[in-house]
């Protein structure tokens, strides 16, 4: 009976997305004794809160009814059912997210730009070595100030993409580490909080440039306006919260890496030369700091041996099957 049981909780887990939807669940209700502790007001995101990055929902939305159509015309229907519930909850997690890092000002007051602009003055020659890695991709390529942004995508969408046709527990590793590190992410801007480094000084990406002054003049507009000024402004700029350490740009982009390169060699080779650029882009821009990445890095090997032990029963169950 026991070893039936042991068996059910494990078809359960690979038929259904629990861990998605108690990971989603869970952050959602942190987020509210957040909110409920330090008085603040969760929000939801306006048509508009896009608008400074130059991209609209049609983007990310096209990409989930594209591989949803995919699925319906393809007939695989636990996928789909799959699919829809781990959208709702990466969806959850990533509302959540940014609500918990357009707080971080308020609950963490506490910034520690100064120190990590230090480290970065002791690291110097590697952010100067970020420079020249613009500047020598801008050579070759003449729209590199939209490739920081558009690399990512690429990596994300490609990798939802081959995965989830290539094997569908793989799939669902990618989906619950990339949504376990915009949780652990969103935690990790409250213990350390900084703005970034170009506070200090500009980057070499103009593009970047011009956004992070929308987003430094709506972090100073909340810093006067406080908790009143989140209540009735937060939607509007909910996707222009600041918070650099961790790098979540590198950490996430780090998973796509790791899985790509583990199950889908020939994919890990085409993103290998997009996460380097990543890393040093991330500083180029000014973005982050040196320890900002390191810390991101950190942040992806975490999460991915917790989903490692919790997916490796499903995993088992899932190679046994005939």
């Amino acid at each position: 009976m026991r070893a039936l049981a042991s068996r059910s909780r494990v078809i359960l887990l690979f038929v259904a997305p629990l861990p998605e939807m108690v990971l989603a669940l869970g952050f959602f209700a942190i987020s509210m004794i957040l909110a409920d502790y330090y008085g603040l007001q969760f929000v939801f995101p306006s048509s508009n809160a896009l608008q400074f990055t130059g991209m609209s929902y049609i983007v990310p939305l096209s990409i989930i009814f594209a591989l949803g159509l995919f699925m319906i015309l393809t007939k695989r229907k636990m996928q789909l059912a799959y699919y829809l519930s781990a959208a709702f909850a990466y969806g959850t997690i990533l509302v959540t997210h940014f609500n918990v890092k357009l707080w971080m000002s308020i609950i963490n007051p506490r910034l520690w730009d100064g120190f990590y602009w230090e480290t970065d003055q002791m690291a110097r020659p590697i952010i100067e070595a970020s420079f020249e890695v613009h500047k020598m991709v801008g050579m070759v390529l003449p729209a590199e100030n939209h490739l920081y942004l558009f690399a990512f995508l690429a990596m994300f969408g490609s990798s939802i993409i081959t995965h989830s046709l290539k094997c569908f527990m793989v799939f669902r590793k990618v989906i619950f580490t990339a949504m376990l590190v915009h949780t652990l992410g969103a935690l990790s801007y409250l213990i350390a909080p900084a703005v970034g480094p170009y506070i200090f000084e500009a980057g070499v990406n103009a593009l970047e440039t011009a956004r992070q002054e929308h987003m430094y003049q709506s972090y100073q507009a909340l810093m006067i306006g406080g908790k009143p000024w989140i209540a009735s402004q937060g939607s509007h700029y909910l996707f222009a919260a600041i918070a650099a350490m961790p790098s979540l740009h590198v950490a996430s982009s780090a998973v796509f890496v790791y899985y790509a390169w583990k199950h889908e060699r020939w994919l890990g080779w085409i993103y290998l030369p997009l996460f380097v650029f990543i890393i040093f882009e991330a500083m180029a821009t000014r973005w982050h700091y040196l320890i900002d990445v390191m810390a991101g890095l950190t942040l992806t090997g975490l999460a991915i041996t917790i989903t490692s032990a919790l997916f490796r029963p499903i995993a088992a169950h899932h190679a046994t099957r005939p």
